[in-house]
């Protein structure tokens, strides 16, 4: 009991934020190395990844989603988890799942009722 009791204390956040930070960064680097977009100036950005507490699925999300990038991650959903199989040892590597990333849009919205503010506060 003494030896898990140590390795618990070892790692400072859960397994699951673990594993999740290892998928953000294996995914990240598989798109960057074999995505290629019709626009160059096209980024696409993996702003976070969710795993589930059982592992079973992963929500991928994405500063935005073209429907270039929906069609290629569709095409190459099975080559990605297989990269992540072969870069996390797991029981099971999850079944991902690509989403746009709620909180940019979020962002956006916040970030024109402050300048609407600023604006009206400009103007008195």
């Amino acid at each position: 009991m003494q030896k898990r009791t140590e390795n618990a204390t070892q790692y400072s956040y859960a397994r699951t934020e673990r594993v999740s930070s290892e998928l953000l960064r294996i995914l990240a680097q598989s798109i960057e190395k074999s995505y290629e977009p019709e626009d160059p100036s096209d980024t696409v950005t993996v702003t976070s990844v969710g795993v589930d507490p059982d592992f079973r699925r992963a929500k991928v999300y994405f500063d935005h989603i073209s429907a270039s990038l929906a069609t290629w991650l569709a095409q190459n959903r099975a080559k990605l988890q297989g990269e992540v199989s072969r870069g996390v040892r797991i029981k099971r590597t999850p079944l991902l799942e690509f989403l746009e990333d709620p909180a940019i849009e979020s962002g956006i919205k916040i970030d024109a009722i402050l300048r609407s503010i600023e604006h009206l506060d400009s103007s008195l």
